[in-house]
């Protein structure tokens, strides 16, 4: 997947955790929450213009998807310090982000190698090319109204539903 397609598809898949963190814990580590899911979504191509690494290596991993984890994890109770789950929260969504990254490009011809260097085991599913506009166009178009509409509704219950 190219750029687009990254960010439209994590913010479809953190568009249902939206209104749940929002009711659970607060809305703003819910808007914390899809600013760091949709941030990392392309993290891990940073690798292309770099000399010494491969495109869809050690970025393209398990292990960088810890570390990012872990980095937004820190972040998160920086940002949101009153709240107790602020690292947990965002070590998990800043992960999760990163793997969801990793799943769009297990779809394409090219696969990625999830558990370098430890295992190479090479993951493809050669569902489409990354450069698929259409694809890339549709999980931006997509992921980004579902995202959309799921702050509307989370806004519109907090107006409706008292603080308790």
């Amino acid at each position: 997947m190219y750029r687009e397609g990254h960010s439209g598809f994590n913010a479809l898949l953190y568009a249902p955790v939206l209104p749940l963190v929002s009711s659970v814990w607060s809305l703003e580590l819910a808007l914390v929450g899809a600013l760091v899911a949709v941030g990392v979504a392309n993290i891990p191509d940073l690798d292309q213009p770099l000399p010494r690494i491969r495109h869809r290596g050690p970025t393209h991993t398990v292990w960088f998807a810890l570390l990012v984890g872990l980095v937004t994890g820190i972040g998160t109770d920086l940002l949101v310090p009153a709240t107790p789950v602020a690292f947990r929260f965002g070590f998990i969504v800043g992960t999760g982000g990163i793997l969801a990254h990793l799943a769009g490009d297990v779809v394409t011809p090219m696969g990625i190698s999830p558990f370098a260097p430890l295992w190479r085991y090479h993951v493809t599913l050669e569902w489409f090319k990354s450069k698929n506009s259409r694809i890339n166009r549709a999980f931006l178009l997509v992921g980004s109204s579902a995202l959309f509409a799921s702050l509307l509704l989370t806004m519109g219950l907090s107006a409706v539903v008292p603080a308790s």
